[in-house]
């Protein structure tokens, strides 16, 4: 049986909801990969046909996905862990790979 963990977060400001974030973590010792959605619809269009849509604060937007980061590694190590692999490698991109090459 293998054990899969999906986190979600909303990044509001005072009016809405600006984004929403999604992370799957199967354990495997890999770096987490935040999928961060925008839930703006344009409000307009330029000449050129290109949406345009509201001002999103990228502070807001930034502070949020570094904390949702943050998290699933930190979910991702333990869960790593519980799976007998080696959690140190969930911070280095593509470091769960390594193994599998000197086997």
């Amino acid at each position: 049986m293998q054990k899969t963990v999906i986190l979600t977060d909303e990044v509001k400001d005072d009016k809405r909801v600006v984004a929403r974030m999604r992370v799957v973590l199967n354990g495997d010792g890999s770096t987490p990969n935040v999928m961060t959605m925008g839930m703006d619809s344009p409000i307009g269009y330029n000449d050129n046909g290109t949406p345009i849509f509201p001002e999103v604060d990228e502070d807001l937007l930034k502070q949020a996905q570094q904390k949702m980061m943050a998290e699933a590694i930190k979910e991702q190590k333990q869960l790593t862990e519980e799976n007998g692999g080696d959690p140190a490698k969930v911070n280095i991109i593509g470091a769960e790979k390594e193994n599998d090459k000197n086997e």
